[in-house]
């Protein structure tokens, strides 16, 4: 089975991608969920940084603790459902299985991160009680209060060969739990983060990456006017300048794997559609013989109206500061349209 992933900068239109790849019946698709248990904090990168690069003595233990809280997150409730629906009510399973695999050992022990973490009322709650007791019925004794007495302190330190040779066995049964059906490729949103993928690339078997970039100008006027997530900044242009080159300062130094990883412009989508699927269906290993619902989920007449929005909304010297200050991610309408723009 390999999995294809698409990745993105936020609104950059990484989903028009995974509409795209739904269209072919060889694949099995997610959808647009985001499944982010490799690249979220606490998660696998996290933990195989406490775990195999710097381990501590609390660090380590506290990662495992921290992780399992982040899949426990993931597996939802009855009020969100979130993962467990996508591996076939399994996800917390599996998870544990691969929490106890890096687990050597275990006991009944706290430290001030496990309170910390229940808040840092409680903390200070659990710190007074504690003084009470040592200026009281404790005075005389050299031990504190068992803050915690049911909390468990797990140490794992498995070596860099085994993290990964455990974490590639744990992505792999979450992928098959996906894929019941069995199919040839299995499309998960956001497996892997648009920076640094080459840490994520060892943990599985077969897969391709699409990143997805969008021109600054469109995405700008998206979260100003319409999507308004304050996930952007867009209060000030040049704070939203100084946004957008910070979250791509990594393709600076960064070398994709061009066998595993490939970046393409959300408008080549609209724009170039033949072009660029054919390249896609080339990179992604897709028969196009198998493109049975052309076009029935990526929409381009949706899509391409989400397009050169600034003819269509006046944000005046802000328009002339974006083309100035992010020229080199501009596309490219003079060699797409003919200077059409």
């Amino acid at each position: 089975m390999r999995v294809i992933t698409c990745t993105s900068y936020y609104g950059t239109g990484s989903s028009a991608v995974t509409d795209y790849v739904t269209e072919f019946e060889t694949v099995k698709s997610l959808g647009e969920y985001e499944i982010r248990i490799l690249h979220d904090m606490d998660g696998v990168t996290d933990l195989q940084y406490h775990l195999t690069e710097n381990h501590n003595r609390h660090n380590s233990g506290h990662a495992i603790k921290r992780f399992k809280k982040l899949v426990d997150f993931y597996a939802g409730n009855r009020l969100a459902s979130r993962y467990e629906p996508f591996f076939q009510n399994r996800w917390r399973e599996i998870s544990y299985k691969y929490i106890n695999s890096l687990v050597d050992f275990s006991y009944r022990g706290w430290w001030q991160y496990d309170l910390l973490d229940k808040g840092e009322k409680y903390y200070y709650y659990k710190m007074m009680l504690n003084k009470f007791y040592k200026l009281t019925i404790g005075r005389n004794n050299s031990h504190v209060l068992n803050m915690l007495p049911k909390e468990i302190t797990y140490c794992g330190h498995p070596t860099k060969e085994a993290f990964l040779e455990k974490t590639r066995n744990y992505v792999a049964e979450l992928m098959e739990a996906a894929n019941p059906e069995n199919a040839p490729m299995l499309m998960v949103d956001q497996l892997v983060p648009s920076s640094e993928i080459w840490r994520y690339l060892p943990f599985f078997d077969d897969i391709k990456v699409i990143v997805v970039e969008r021109d600054p100008r469109d995405l700008y006027i998206l979260e100003k006017y319409q999507w308004q997530c304050r996930i952007i900044p867009t209060d000030d242009v040049e704070t939203f300048c100084e946004w957008y080159k910070y979250t791509r300062a990594h393709r600076k130094t960064e070398v994709f794997n061009p066998e595993k990883v490939k970046l393409i412009q959300f408008k080549d989508l609209m724009y170039r559609y033949d072009e660029t699927t054919t390249d896609l269906c080339n990179f992604l290993g897709l028969n196009e013989n198998d493109h049975k619902f052309p076009k029935q989920h990526l929409d381009l007449s949706k899509s391409i109206e989400n397009t050169q929005l600034w003819k269509r909304y006046d944000i005046g010297s802000n328009l002339k500061f974006i083309e100035h200050e992010l020229a080199e991610y501009l596309y490219d309408y003079d060699t797409v349209l003919g200077g059409a723009k």
